[in-house]
């Protein structure tokens, strides 16, 4: 199967995993017997960097697959057996008649460096964010408007092809903690 190549996945359209190739079964810690069969949201488990189910009966592929809404890849936090919660960018291909859904998993590099530095202005604002402040005591703390607050996260997430500010602040708390990710990687204990 072409399919077969990295850690992969494939869903019919009743939502039911009917192919869990070895790379995905080595990298889930899940044996193919484990997951054919079964309803790929209750396996894969994916929730977003806000820590919301993105896995589900109601699936986003197939709901944002007519409007085109979603883009690829998709950054989600799924649970290993053996690795704990890992950071991973999917990638998938939806055909119809009949409905299958192909997944190709990668795991995101922990010691993501992006390509452009922060400013020193854009350095204090997400240290700040990964203080758990919020926008508005930010702008409050170092005497600028939201608006200029708001800006600066903007910039940010379009200079690190980011779509959240989650998702850049948790590329940054990892490059400030040396590459070795946040303290805890858990989307369940994060606040939003």
């Amino acid at each position: 199967m072409i399919w077969s190549s990295g850690a992969c996945f494939v869903v019919d359209r009743h939502l039911k995993i009917e192919h869990w190739n070895d790379a995905m079964a080595l990298f889930m810690g899940l044996a193919p017997q484990q997951t054919l069969h079964q309803p790929c949201f209750d396996v894969f488990r994916a929730r977003s960097v806000t820590g919301l189910n993105f896995c589900q009966a109601l699936c986003p592929l197939i709901q944002s697959h007519d409007t085109e809404h979603l883009e690829q890849p998709l950054i989600v936090v799924v649970p290993t057996q053996f690795t704990g919660q890992q950071l991973v960018q999917v990638h998938f291909a939806l055909w119809e008649n009949p409905l299958t859904i192909v997944h190709w998993i990668h795991p995101v590099n922990r010691d993501f460096i992006p390509p452009n530095p922060l400013t020193p202005r854009q350095h204090q604002i997400f240290s700040l964010l990964s203080q758990g402040m919020t926008r508005i005591d930010i702008a409050h703390a170092l005497n600028i408007a939201l608006s200029t607050v708001n800006t600066h996260i903007r910039r940010v997430c379009d200079m690190w092809d980011v779509p959240t500010e989650r998702q850049a602040l948790t590329y940054f708390i990892r490059m400030q903690s040396g590459g070795k990710g946040p303290p805890n990687d858990d989307p369940d204990s994060s606040t939003t």
